[in-house]
């Protein structure tokens, strides 16, 4: 056994099964796993980490766990990953076509009071691509828009008459409606973003001299003092330094989601001084841009296997999620323990109860390996003896002794017990 592998458990659902279930919006904790591997796997972050393996086991407790030989910037982002999802999935805001629908009513209506429908039927309508454009056909039925209102600013961008409306899915810090008002020089706007941080929107009606108002369908919570604590002034003071005047609201806006996409997260990389695309966590079969990023990621798994299976390197990287399955037993792998296969060897790990712990993790060779497999499937030595004496041209009592002395090793270091 030798401690080369890293293994970095990403979620520990002892205490949020039924979270788990609706977040994935899955009937079972199994294909509620699946699902999370596969939002995982769709990252191009994932991706980044060369030979890494996912392994998820549903019972008795679910557990996702990264295997792969990390470097320390890869175990920062997978740490990243694994307090994203213990934050999301019990706190998470969903919204599919139907709860769309019903928050572009509460906007039109808002729109209404405000301005009246003489006034709406006078403005113009455009949105921030992509998701803007859906809410915006919402609404445009909502408020009876005629074509002609809707559509983008002329090349100049500029008439004293034109009032122009401008729709968004969601807003979260205002950088890419900043981004907008830099390219329209539009003389009166008024942002719809159908969620956004109440916030936010005052900030931008302070900052934006331009901006009649800001308007949202629901306010989206911050975040950021719950989670950094007494830290969050500190957290703070870095926040605005990073932000360096890019959009007009530096806190953190609560998980949102929609069934056509889910917003970008943002991480800081120090090195590099700027922030770089983070993780997304919800599962493509509930959104309809991860679905595509799932397919785009799949398309070069499988060119990746072609130019694997034509050449000469080990194991199949493009496969990434391992599924594992509680033994007949008496014999088992502890609850609190996975494994991975590379190549040949195994790499297998024992975590612990409370997170501030070591994780242990061994790595197999190939003839310890199959002893692990043949003492799980069976679930007893003599058993196990028998199924590994149709592979190996060994004498039976040697075999005995050498599995017997791995299961005793197994056995006192927790890995294995008996039931």
């Amino acid at each position: 056994m030798i401690n080369e592998i890293d293994a970095v458990l990403l979620l520990d659902g002892r205490r949020s099964i039924e979270q788990l279930l609706v977040f994935t919006r899955q009937p079972d904790r199994e294909s509620a796993l699946q699902a999370l591997a596969e939002g995982i796997q769709a990252n191009p972050l994932w991706h980044k980490l060369d030979g890494a393996r996912l392994v998820i086991r549903a019972w008795p407790h679910p557990l996702v766990a990264a295997f792969g030989d990390f470097s320390t910037q890869q175990r920062l982002l997978l740490a990243d990953l694994a307090a994203q999802l213990h934050e999301v999935i019990p706190h998470h805001r969903y919204v599919d076509y139907a709860a769309a629908e019903q928050a572009a009513e509460r906007l039109a209506t808002a729109l209404r009071l405000r301005f009246g429908q003489e006034a709406l039927s006078r403005f113009h309508y455009t949105a921030i691509p992509r998701g803007g454009w859906i809410v915006l056909g919402m609404l445009s039925y909502l408020l009876n828009l005629h074509p002609e209102q809707i559509g983008v600013p002329g090349p100049s961008g500029h008439d004293s008459q034109e009032t122009w409306v401008v729709v968004d899915d969601c807003a979260l810090s205002g950088v890419r409606f900043q981004q907008f008002l830099q390219r329209w020089n539009l003389p009166v706007v008024i942002f719809c973003p159908l969620f956004a941080p109440r916030e936010l929107c005052l900030a931008i009606e302070r900052a934006e001299p331009r901006v009649e108002a800001c308007i949202n369908a629901e306010d989206l919570e911050d975040v950021a003092p719950v989670r950094f604590g007494e830290a969050y002034p500190q957290w703070l003071d870095e926040r605005e330094r990073q932000m360096a005047g890019d959009g007009y609201w530096n806190g953190i806006a609560e998980y949102i989601a929609f069934a056509w996409c889910e917003p970008e997260t943002k991480y800081w990389d120090v090195e590099a001084g700027c922030f770089k695309a983070g993780w997304n966590v919800l599962p493509p079969s509930l959104c309809l841009k991860r679905r595509m990023q799932a397919s785009s990621q799949r398309s070069r798994r499988n060119g990746r296997a072609r130019g694997l299976a034509r050449g000469s390197a080990r194991g199949q990287a493009w496969e990434t999620i391992d599924r594992q399955a509680v033994g007949p037993g008496p014999l088992k792998a502890d609850d609190r323990v996975l494994w991975a296969s590379f190549g040949a060897s195994l790499a297998v790990a024992h975590f612990p109860m409370e997170a501030t712990e070591p994780t242990t993790c061994f790595e197999f060779d190939a003839i310890a390996a199959d002893m692990w497999r043949a003492l799980l499937s069976t679930g007893s030595l003599k058993e196990a003896v028998s199924l590994l004496l149709e592979n190996y041209v060994v004498a039976p009592e040697m075999l005995r002794q050498d599995l017997a002395s791995l299961m005793a090793e197994l056995e006192e270091s927790g890995i294995m017990i008996q039931h």
